[in-house]
């Protein structure tokens, strides 16, 4: 006898069982990727991570992530770019980082900057972009990738959430995506039009808000990240986003200008410049930032920095708002003062 006539009951539950799975698989085919799991483990601290430039007076970010690893939940080394065509290319991965990283529980999420934008634009260069990226993550025990595409047309909007969205489905829901965005006020629509806020964040772990950079080189001399304006980005992205999907960003820097020309210099960098002047630096308590000037070979220098108080002051911010965290731009140009600021033991 054959064995469905001896267990028809066996055989009738089998194919309940068969048929809810079937009924289950195309729910969730019609639902679309699932969504990325949580990162847990409270407010997270990202340290972005600058390999030391040959002949740059800037020191890299290794010093300050091994000795403040404790302290960082995440660290975003600048390694890689992507094509207009899709391809990946290394510029700067270093192996005995990333080991360090993984043996002190630091979660490794890489940027991944952009030459051109050719990769949003056409399916095809999307569509190995994201295979790349997927088999990178995979290749180099990555925690995930900082999608860090800048200075895109606002005609790339679709383009770059359909790209995020691609490369959810590829990873799935274990591996991080952040996407580094500009902010949405006091910025020119055709340098921050690309970014969907709300359609990025449905496939990305967090957004990181790059609040800085409000006065730059080739403009006149001011605040770098006013305190108002960083606030004003703020709750702009929070009437369009959870606050669990936002980090802020803060820019340990600024500038030494000299007209509408400048250089930038670290935190770190202006402080030994003020004293090796003899000058106290001014904090504009109004936007939360230090400043002052002085006069060499003729001209006359304005520099305007982060510093250690003015950090701080965003870091309350970003807890006052319930955001996800603050990242650090970048590692090695921080006042050092600033890490006793997190209150860890």
């Amino acid at each position: 006898m054959r064995w469905y006539r001896r267990y028809p009951a066996t055989l009738w539950g089998a194919a309940v069982v068969a048929a809810l799975l079937l009924v289950w698989w195309l729910a969730s085919m019609a639902r679309g990727p699932a969504a990325p799991m949580s990162l847990g483990g409270g407010f997270q601290i990202v340290g972005f991570y600058q390999n030391t430039s040959p002949g740059s007076a800037r020191p890299g970010s290794r010093a300050s992530f091994e000795s403040h690893a404790r302290a960082i939940t995440t660290v975003t080394p600048r390694w890689f770019s992507m094509t207009s065509t899709g391809t990946v290319r290394n510029i700067g991965y270093n192996a005995s980082v990333a080991s360090f990283a993984l043996t002190h529980h630091v979660l490794l999420v890489p940027l991944v900057t952009n030459i051109g934008s050719g990769m949003l634009t056409a399916s095809a260069a999307r569509t190995r972009g994201v295979a790349a990226l997927a088999a990178l993550v995979k290749r180099d025990h990555l925690s995930g990738v900082n999608i860090d595409f800048e200075l895109l047309p606002a005609s790339a909007r679709t383009g770059l959430t359909d790209f995020v969205a691609l490369l959810r489905h590829d990873l799935g829901p274990r591996p991080v995506i952040a996407v580094s965005v500009f902010p949405l006020v006091g910025v020119a629509t055709s340098i921050s039009g690309a970014y969907d806020y709300p359609g990025l964040a449905t496939h990305a772990n967090y957004l990181v808000v790059m609040a800085y950079d409000h006065h730059y080189s080739g403009g006149p001399p001011g605040p770098v990240a006013p305190y108002s304006w960083v606030v004003a980005n703020v709750d702009a992205a929070l009437k369009q986003i959870p606050g669990s999907k936002i980090v802020l960003a803060v820019g340990m820097y600024g500038y030494n200008w000299v007209g509408t020309s400048a250089h930038t210099v670290s935190d770190v960098q202006a402080e030994a410049l003020a004293k090796s002047l003899s000058i106290q630096p001014t904090y504009n308590a109004a936007e939360s930032q230090n400043t002052f000037h002085y006069t060499a070979a003729g001209a006359t220098h304005v520099v305007w920095y982060m510093g250690d108080r003015s950090a701080k002051a965003r870091l309350v911010l970003a807890r006052s708002r319930h955001l996800a965290g603050i990242a650090l731009w970048r590692l090695g140009d921080e006042d050092p003062r600033f890490w006793s600021s997190l209150g860890l033991p």
